[in-house]
């Protein structure tokens, strides 16, 4: 009987460890499967179900994680872990009393947990609630100071309240913390243009200048940005907004109207390209997004990733047919004419690559991307003119 049971646990054990290999390799529904079976085994393992939770909740299935999450926190109704994830999925579903109402619960045991703080800053944030947010976010910063992503969600909350000087003091202490993170560079450059914007104009250079020039942020060798799942937002969400455990920098972003009706396949299969391309495994990454376009093709994002991934692997011409398709699905985003224009400028066209990332901030100017791009391609064409 006891050899049973050992046989028992280690089969556990394996099913455990192979989701949560297949979770961080993004293969969400694999990895749901796997935990299924080990529940199945043994219904009370809360790890497990919180854990089964984060991928319904990568895949868009917040109701399902939010069941979930209930039913490990009735085998363990204090696990702070759950009770913080299944806010998060609350709150992504517009369930903000409800969100609110779990990170009350974590305060309550811990008043000392500047996350939660900051998680109900975020709250107030995407409900529109700017004052309540900065009031979190203080909070937050009273408890923890060293906490960039904090610095950086107070930044934009003071913005979205006009009171740009101090926002960017705020986003001048995120980088004191870690300068190393763009978006925060990026964020700055946003409040430097709003406070020009009296004059209807943005001084190019000093926006350029404040911005830090080499660690950090794209570079002539990397003007490429890749869209994660969704296209990003990039400066008018805070860093760190309902996700569950994410990676650095990650954020979540709301959904695209479906189009299509296998889109959730679609985007499988763009999720596992977006894994390949990571691992720098271009080759496969490409068959993955031409499977994702095959089932949508109208996914701007999937064109967008194959050029980007065809621009890696040194094929260029290919490389701007799909940012052509991506812009003919959606003209205005800057991150694809970025894109375009650095494929342009890498095939030495450098007058068309200006014309496109001067598009590009015309769409977004205090985009930093874009700005580099124009930068590097004037200092191209005046050493050609010498």
């Amino acid at each position: 009987m006891a050899n049973d049971d050992i046989s028992t646990q280690s089969e556990i054990y394996k099913l455990i460890n192979n989701g949560n290999m297949l979770f961080e390799r993004g293969m969400y529904n694999e990895a749901i499967q796997s935990y299924d079976k080990a529940l199945e085994m043994d219904h009370k393992l809360t790890e497990v179900l919180n854990n089964k939770a984060l991928a319904l909740a990568r895949t868009w299935r917040y109701e399902d994680a939010v069941k979930c999450y209930e039913k490990a926190l009735e085998i363990l109704p204090d696990d702070e872990e759950v009770l913080y994830n299944k806010g998060i999925a609350l709150a992504t579903l517009g369930k903000t009393s409800d969100a609110l109402a779990c990170f009350d619960i974590i305060i309550q045991k811990n008043p000392g947990d500047a996350s939660a703080w900051c998680s109900r800053g975020d709250i107030y944030f995407e409900k529109g609630k700017f004052k309540e947010a900065l009031l979190e976010y203080d909070r937050s910063i009273e408890i923890n100071p060293n906490d960039e992503t904090v610095w950086n969600n107070r930044g934009l909350t003071l913005v979205k309240l006009n009171k740009f000087s101090e926002a960017i003091e705020s986003y001048d202490k995120a980088l004191e913390l870690n300068p190393t993170v763009e978006k925060i560079w990026s964020n700055k450059g946003l409040a430097l243009s709003k406070m020009k914007q009296t004059d209807n104009s943005i001084d190019l250079h000093k926006i350029a200048s404040s911005m830090k020039t080499e660690e950090g942020i794209p570079g002539k060798e990397n003007l490429e940005t890749i869209n994660m799942l969704e296209k990003q937002d990039d400066f008018q969400v805070p860093i760190r907004v309902f996700s569950e455990a994410p990676p650095e920098n990650f954020i979540p972003q709301k959904q695209n109207p479906i189009k299509y009706a296998d889109t959730g396949k679609s985007k499988e299969y763009l999720i596992k390209g977006n894994m390949f391309f990571k691992e720098k495994r271009y080759n496969e990454a490409i068959d993955f997004f031409d499977m994702s376009i095959q089932i949508e093709p109208e996914n701007s994002i999937s064109w967008n990733n194959k050029g980007l991934s065809l621009s890696r692997l040194g094929k260029y011409d290919e490389a701007l047919v799909c940012y052509e398709r991506a812009l003919e699905i959606n003209p205005d985003d800057h991150l694809f004419l970025n894109n375009k224009g650095n494929a342009l400028y890498k095939t030495g066209d450098i007058k068309s690559a200006l014309k496109a990332f001067q598009v590009a901030f015309e769409k977004k100017p205090e985009n930093l991307t874009s700005i580099r791009g124009m930068e590097l391609c004037i200092k191209s064409l005046k050493k050609t003119i010498k």
